[in-house]
């Protein structure tokens, strides 16, 4: 019996009936096809989108043999279902780095030919139907998009040997030249072509609504999440998961790319993958310069790099020490001022991304930057709703307040740090200061007056400290004579202005006590927030804390600044 295309008709109708996916759909038609006609096979797919990069090709393992190296083939991981992966196991899906003259003048000119080497080239459209002709004119010169190539090569048969059918026509010239194929195969792989194409189209669109579904309910899932009361680490945590997950990725990231070194603050693997952590959340900045040159001064709107590309860019070297095969970079700016990006990373294989793909991805890399920015004015709404909450509950206030001056105690500045310290707020929050307090030889008061006495010092000078602070700024006991105070979206200049303020007041107005008037003087640690430097805000603390040893050291009565 002689092959026809009702022998692979039924797994194309089973492909569609079972809702398969494309890659099933066409892993199946591929090994079908080599079997019924006797063939090793390659599908080209792809053609109809624009670029070479979103060319794939579906072959047998004996074709894969014999074009792996003249078409530079890279492998693809199958996502073939669990259910077809053992009829589908000689069929490979690959990438190929370069592509064949007559691959090209098939997209320009689709038609029935046979290459010297003796490969079948037969062009399948998306015109969807079959004409009554045994073989189509339309293949001569074919007027419809082209959606596939098959490439089919068996062993040479002598045209001679070969009888068509006594129902085909006579051939036109053209077709006389093909060489081991008959007439009833050629009209089935007709047949078989435009049923392929309709059901390609079944699935592409099918899969294209369930796509356009799925990303419409990650923006609306996004967009709940901005009106949400959770904090921003939190916020954009679970936006970098949200785009990992539905756009399939190994891993998402959102990566700081203002300074040296750049901080990813926010990381999402999947589940089920096995790829190397990233055990140091920074890099390098020169790894990513490049790419911000290109987001800054080229407006580039997405970028894709992958392991082997031609031209490798400097981000390629670190991409590879973490086992990455390809990347979506797509830009992050706040308020129009650059801030970072998203990047989505394929550990498995390469991937390409159709246009509304694309679009989803920006919309969601726009929402980011709007939690960004949300973020940039946590802290003073943390401020605002720590107040209301001691004001509405007195224990909750004791616990907070420093008994003895009643200024905001070392528990409450703790955690004023660790909000600081946020990942996320750390990282776009306007610059804050923090200003250190400690007075001079204040155990000689202790000494002279009593204790009792200074206690009443400590008590006057936290309501000076208190009174020039304007209106929201706590001030903390951090302990014994040493105060705090955290100056929010305050650089160092101004901070240490305000800590000249506060010295000048205390040392001109002495302290009136039950034993009468004490003179005491105090002196100031000033240090500003650095981003190349500090990673917390604990470290900002230290540095003031060093800057006021400073100021002891230099005499007393002072300030000191550390840049």
């Amino acid at each position: 019996m002689k092959p026809t295309w009702k022998q692979i008709y039924p797994w194309i109708k089973t492909a569609v009936l079972n809702l398969d996916t494309i890659d099933s759909l066409l892993q199946q038609v591929v090994d079908q096809i080599s079997r019924v006609y006797g063939a090793e096979c390659l599908l080209w797919t792809g053609l109809e989108l624009d670029g070479t990069d979103a060319v794939r090709v579906y072959a047998t393992a004996g074709a894969a043999d014999l074009y792996r190296s003249s078409l530079s083939l890279v492998q693809l991981s199958s996502a073939a279902s669990e259910e077809t992966q053992a009829a589908q196991s000689s069929v490979e899906v690959f990438y190929p780095r370069s592509l064949p003259v007559w691959l090209l003048e098939q997209q320009q000119s689709p038609q029935l030919m046979q290459l010297e080497a003796g490969d079948l080239i037969v062009p399948l459209t998306n015109r969807g139907g079959c004409p009554d002709e045994a073989i189509p004119a339309s293949w001569l010169s074919v007027a419809s998009p082209l959606q596939f190539v098959l490439q089919l090569s068996r062993p040479s048969v002598d045209a001679s040997s070969v009888e068509p059918s006594d129902a085909s026509p006579e051939p036109q010239l053209s077709f006389a030249k093909i060489q081991g194929w008959s007439w009833d195969e050629l009209e089935s792989l007709e047949v078989m072509g435009s049923q392929l194409g309709l059901a390609y189209s079944t699935l592409y669109w099918r899969q294209r609504l369930e796509q356009s579904r799925q990303q419409a309910a990650l923006v609306g899932r996004i967009s709940h999440l901005l009106n949400s009361t959770l904090n921003p680490d939190e916020i954009v945590g679970r936006i970098v998961a949200e785009l990992g997950y539905g756009l399939q990725c190994d891993r998402s990231i959102l990566v700081d790319l203002r300074f040296n070194p750049v901080n990813i603050l926010a990381v999402w693997d999947q589940p089920d993958r096995q790829i190397i952590p990233l055990e140091e959340r920074q890099a390098d900045r020169h790894y990513w310069q490049n790419v911000i040159e290109m987001f800054t001064q080229g407006g580039a709107s997405y970028l894709q790099l992958s392991k082997n590309q031609p031209e490798p860019e400097p981000l390629q070297q670190w991409l590879e020490a973490i086992g990455v095969q390809s990347v979506l970079l797509v830009p992050l700016f706040i308020q129009e001022e650059f801030f970072g990006a998203v990047a989505l990373m394929f550990y498995q294989q390469e991937r390409t991304y159709l246009i509304d793909e694309l679009q989803t991805v920006r919309r969601v890399a726009d929402q980011a930057a709007i939690a960004l920015t949300n973020a940039q004015n946590y802290q003073s709404l943390w401020h605002k709703k720590e107040f209301l909450r001691q004001q509405n509950n007195t224990l909750q206030q004791e616990m907070m307040q420093d008994e003895l001056t009643h200024l905001m105690n070392r528990r409450s500045l703790e955690r004023e740090l660790e909000q600081l310290s946020t990942a996320t707020v750390w990282s776009v929050q306007p610059t804050f200061s923090i200003v250190a307090c400690d007075i001079d030889y204040f155990k000689q008061v202790n000494d002279v007056y009593g204790h009792l006495i200074g206690d009443e010092v400590l008590q006057e000078l936290a309501q000076r400290i208190q009174g020039q602070l304007r209106r929201g700024t706590p001030a903390y006991r951090y302990g014994g004579e040493e105060f705090v105070i955290i100056l929010t979206d305050t650089p160092l200049e101004q901070a240490a202005d305000v800590a000249e303020r506060l010295r000048r007041t205390i040392r001109n107005s002495p302290i009136k006590t039950r034993v009468g008037v004490v003179e005491i003087t105090a002196s100031f640690g000033v240090a500003q927030q650095d981003l190349n430097r500090d990673r917390n805000a604990w470290e900002v603390l230290h540095r003031a804390d060093q800057a006021l040893y400073e100021a002891k050291r230099q005499g007393r009565d002072r300030v000191a600044g550390m840049a």
